[in-house]
């Protein structure tokens, strides 16, 4: 005994038009998801582990040179080096000061304002010291190492949107050309 829709060819059920069309639709939204998942995955990725580790300043450049020349260097500017210590902990306790004084309630515009003085003298005072431990690294490299730190840096700079290459433009104000 034959089944007679298995003679017929007609065993199989048919899938409506209309389900496959929705199933291609729902395979579209899907990918335009997936895509926009991954652009945005994409576009916010943290920056590369060498970035974190190497500052692209003369301190860094510095670090990747040759273990006789780092070592040499680093001998030469122990001093400045040592002074810049200090400095940072004072930074980091001027910013944690400021910071209490906005938080404040109520809220004390004078003690902003002297925190927020002392913040810019202590970060001014240890970008003194960090200058004078450049110009000591800057004195002491090779005619090739200087001419090497340019592209060095640039090839070591985060790639994408600076602060301080935008324009003058503050939030809420129409954009001028």
């Amino acid at each position: 005994m034959t089944d007679a829709g298995n003679a017929t060819g007609r065993g199989l059920r048919q899938v409506p038009r209309w389900l496959l069309g929705l199933l291609l639709v729902s395979l579209a939204v899907n990918l335009v998801v997936a895509g926009s998942v991954a652009g945005a995955v994409w576009r916010h990725r943290s920056p590369p582990s060498w970035s974190t580790s190497v500052v692209p300043n003369l301190l860094g450049f510095a670090g990747t040179l040759p273990a006789e020349r780092r070592r040499q260097l680093w001998q030469d500017t122990a001093e400045e080096r040592g002074h810049i210590r200090p400095f940072r902990r004072a930074v980091r306790a001027a910013r944690e000061e400021t910071m209490k004084a906005l938080l404040a309630e109520p809220f004390d515009r004078q003690r902003f304002l002297a925190a927020q003085a002392r913040q810019a003298e202590a970060e001014n005072h240890a970008r003194d010291v960090v200058r004078d431990l450049y110009v000591k690294i800057a004195e002491r490299l090779t005619p090739e190492e200087r001419r090497a730190f340019p592209r060095w840096r640039e090839h070591r700079r985060l790639h994408g949107p600076n602060l301080l290459d935008e324009p003058d433009h503050q939030a809420g104000e129409p954009k001028t050309r």
